[in-house]
């Protein structure tokens, strides 16, 4: 049998099991295994609210689990156990997504949109190394697929080997306009569960991130994808607003910090041309003429050490700080260890 990766099911095929709760249990179990990069146990799946079990009646959830594994592979998707082999079968068991024996049938792609789409990503990818070239790719093949009835020749096998289910998880939710769930691990290790609403998906530095409207804070969010452990499936629809760019969110390094944002002022002499001002600042935040003729850049910064030193990497350009004073300080303190550490 062939392996079809990251399949979703068509839209006839969803739509006649979305009746009732029992259907939409399995399609959120479904979703999760799909979008799974590793094997979940039972107790996370029979505990899970968010799936349709959480129930006080922990021995009916795993009668469901059961029974839902059992209608989920009359429909050729097939949740298999995962365990060493010859261990005794337990609540415990480990269960995941049998990619290689799992099919659905896909939409209807004529040839000429097939091949436009293709030429399109081929056009994007060409030089480039993303991390999203993996789902572009998937998506090219796919409508090749379709529409031709066979297999994409010359389909990159590393490519194929560097599959991230949660990537293309996140794709699928942007794609159709759906609100995407999550679990969320920070830098510091921290855990959260987040819901957002995905209004863009860039790369930088050989990591992938998702901006959207994150319901926690009702404001536009950046989430790194490699920090995402689990996703459950979207739902409630959204519309991007038509003042939203995904280029003010494309990426300095004070981006991100746990902090509550602040507004940090920058300078930048009058002799910079505005194109190298511009450069500089990569078209975010605003940017304007004082009456003493410097230029000055002001933008929200969620870590302030981040600014300072970003500030410190273009001094040879003249960008210094301006306020607060916290960001002025920072920025003093890395200068005073530059200092220090070569004996002046």
């Amino acid at each position: 049998m062939r392996e079809r990766e990251g399949f979703v099911p068509s839209y006839d095929e969803a739509q006649a099991i979305a009746g009732d709760t029992s259907a939409q249990r399995l399609l959120n179990l479904f979703f999760i295994f799909n979008a799974s990069t590793r094997a979940l146990s039972t107790e996370e799946i029979v505990s899970d609210s968010d799936l349709g079990y959480g129930s006080p009646q922990r021995d009916s959830d795993l009668r469901k689990f059961r029974r839902d594994r059992s209608k989920l592979a009359e429909q050729g998707i097939q949740i298999v156990e995962a365990k060493p082999l010859g261990a005794a079968e337990s609540e415990e068991s480990y269960w995941k997504l049998d990619r290689e024996n799992t099919f659905a049938t896909g939409g209807i792609v004529t040839r000429d949109d097939a091949q436009t789409l293709a030429a399109a990503i081929d056009e994007y990818l060409e030089g480039q190394a993303t991390p999203l070239g993996r789902p572009l790719q998937s998506v090219r093949d796919k409508a090749l697929e379709l529409a031709e009835g066979s297999t994409p020749q010359g389909r990159d096998e590393q490519a194929s080997n560097a599959f991230d289910p949660i990537l293309d998880a996140l794709w699928s939710a942007f794609a159709t306009r759906k609100k995407i769930t999550f679990s969320y691990r920070n830098a510091r290790g921290e855990a959260s569960k987040r819901s957002l609403a995905i209004y863009g998906i860039f790369s930088h530095e050989g990591c992938a991130y998702v901006t959207g409207l994150d319901d926690a804070s009702q404001s536009i969010r950046t989430f790194r994808t490699d920090r995402i452990e689990k996703v459950w499936r979207p739902k409630g629809t959204y519309n991007i607003p038509n003042t939203f760019s995904i280029k003010d969110y494309v990426f300095l390094p004070f981006d991100f910090g746990e902090g509550e944002s602040v507004q940090a002022q920058f300078s930048l002499p009058s002799s910079m041309p505005q194109a190298a001002v511009l450069a500089c600042t990569h078209r975010r935040g605003e940017i304007a003429l004082t009456e003493a003729g410097s230029w000055r850049w002001t933008i929200e910064v969620r870590d302030i050490d981040a600014a300072a030193s970003f500030a410190l990497s273009h001094a040879r350009e003249g960008l210094r700080p301006v306020a607060p004073q916290a960001f002025v300080d920072a920025w003093q303190r890395m200068i005073d260890k530059v200092v220090e550490a070569h004996g002046a």
